[in-house]
């Protein structure tokens, strides 16, 4: 065969395979780029999702906290068993207590139906001069936008508090005198608290947020703009086409404010008319995703004209590809880790501050197992107030819950080790878990707890004592195979009761029997064990 048809077989063949070369690899790379692409959004819909859940759980928790001051204000102002200065000296001292534990709460008015000021806080003068206050009368006779769910609460537009001069989100209870209309109790809760929660969330330079009523009254949003504070959503997309329609979902909208394209995702807020928007630009999404394209179109026309450079070019594309995934790994990792922390929090009742009745489970299933392998002793006590539905009934459910928590601060004085755990069970009983302490050890400590508790002297009418006091009940032993934890519950339980029928304030103990010992043993040791 000529040299020169050979030569021409291998250009004919070498041109073949670099079409086919390069179809091939614009193939790979179109495929990748569409994966990438794809892969983009769906970490935008992921980072959405999780900002507006994050987000709607705490608007819930920010006006559950309000909801529950308004029902003890209320329930305080309606007690006519009360002096009317021994209310507004409970009503002070309440929000005193409570404006150290909720940055949001910014006022507060009570109004009679005749717009007459019966009691504000803080106690300060009236701010004059500042445009866009709501006169006291006019107040007294609004009629707020909203409700809330199976409750007396009303959830206004924003206003700017004719008490403190800032904005508010007003939450408002009618008052009722002898069952006829007597004003209003107004709580002010800060729209600079929402602002500052807003602005400590990553959306990018174009991104947004919304607080609004199911309504479609616009109550804030992030890029902040006073003007629209209080306006209606009504004619929006956003509300009209999604927000209005269903519970939650996504939605890739142009903005009506500034034009800009976002994916959207909304929720409602759980237990009141409210719902949030998270919104991420859609070129800021895929901003990364341009960057890797505009790379690999040039690698693409470069390994066309260049067969030599392919390899070269290829490694580029596959390094940006990979700081693409690694980025994307990184915002993944900083879901996992806010997946992790909500998840700890999970873990605290709310109230009190230390562990839930489900963590306790946990923490005490592995104190178990631990015990058994060790042959360790392991010890339960159960508290429980005393009298403390009279509690509740003499002093309200805000005092009530002021009491449990200086109860659970007591409780996590008691754990002394690693390993002790304080937890709250439920309701107005508590648990403390000591491994590695024997019965009369762990009667000492809860006789500790007692005494701390009833050094408190919280007053308490319904008592014998004058002030409340706590019964104890402890479960000591060693577990054994087949042993589980609501042995243990139920044994401390059972020492709980004997305490409260033999007179209360008292601890009470209940110990396994040890497990029977083989002839080999000594009878004196079985026996003494059974003893204690």
């Amino acid at each position: 065969m000529p040299l020169k048809r050979l030569n021409n077989k291998v250009r004919i063949t070498s041109l073949v395979l670099v079409i086919l070369g390069s179809a091939l690899f614009g193939y790979a790379l179109l495929s990748g780029s569409l994966s990438s692409r794809e892969a983009a959004l769906k970490s935008g819909e992921t980072a959405t999702l999780n900002i507006a859940t994050g987000l709607a759980t705490q608007v819930n928790l920010s006006f559950r906290a309000a909801d529950l001051l308004l029902q003890g204000i209320a329930e305080l102002d309606g007690n006519s068993a009360l002096p009317a200065a021994e209310q507004q000296r409970l009503v002070q001292d309440m929000l005193t207590r409570q404006s150290q534990l909720l940055p949001e709460l910014d006022s507060l008015l009570i109004i009679d139906d005749q717009g007459r000021t019966l009691q504000r806080w803080p106690d300060k003068p009236e701010p004059s001069g500042v445009p866009g206050t709501e006169a006291v009368t006019a107040m007294a006779r609004m009629q707020p936008r909203s409700a809330g769910k199976a409750t007396g609460l009303q959830i206004g537009s924003p206003v700017i508090s004719n008490v403190t001069g800032r904005w508010i989100i007003p939450l408002t209870y009618q008052r009722l005198h002898r069952g006829q209309p007597a004003g209003v109790i107004r709580v002010g809760v800060s729209l600079d608290h929402f602002m500052r929660l807003f602005n400590e969330i990553n959306i990018g330079k174009q991104g947004s947020l919304v607080l609004a009523s199911t309504d479609g009254t616009m109550l804030l949003r992030r890029p902040y703009n006073p003007d629209t504070l209080g306006q209606s959503m009504a004619a929006l997309p956003l509300y009209r086409d999604h927000a209005q329609q269903r519970q939650s979902g996504w939605a890739m909208i142009q903005s009506a404010q500034d034009g800009v394209l976002r994916l959207n995702y909304f929720t409602r807020v759980p237990d009141y008319p409210l719902f949030v928007t998270a919104a991420l630009a859609h070129e800021e999404i895929l901003a990364d995703w341009h960057e890797a394209q505009r790379a690999q179109l040039l690698l693409i026309v470069s390994a066309v004209l260049l067969v030599s450079l392919l390899t070269a070019y290829l490694l580029r594309a596959v390094r940006m590809r990979d700081r693409a995934e690694e980025e994307i790994e990184k915002k993944n990792l900083s879901l996992k880790l806010l997946t992790e922390n909500l998840r700890a929090q999970a873990m605290l009742d709310g109230m009190t501050g230390i562990p839930n009745r489900r963590y306790l489970d946990e923490q005490l299933q592995l104190a178990m197992q631990n015990a058994s392998r060790s042959k360790s002793p392991l010890s339960l006590v159960m508290f429980d107030v005393d009298y403390f539905k009279k509690y509740n009934d003499l002093y309200g459910h805000i005092q009530g819950d002021y009491c449990l928590q200086d109860i659970a601060r007591v409780l996590r004085g008691a754990q002394r080790r690693h390993g002790d755990l304080a937890a709250r069970y439920g309701g107005e009983e508590f648990a403390l878990l000591l491994p590695d302490t024997d019965l009369d050890n762990a009667h000492r400590i809860a006789q500790k707890v007692l005494d701390g508790v009833r050094a408190l002297a919280i007053p308490h009418q319904g008592n014998a004592a004058g002030v409340v006091t706590i019964s104890a009940g402890v479960m000591s032993c060693v577990p054994r195979n087949g042993m589980r934890i609501d042995d243990l519950f139920g044994g401390a339980d059972r020492a709980l009761y004997r305490a409260k029928e033999r007179g209360r304030d008292r601890v009470e103990d209940c110990q396994l029997p040890r497990a029977v010992r083989t002839s080999t043993e000594h009878a004196p040791d079985a026996s003494a064990g059974n003893q204690r």
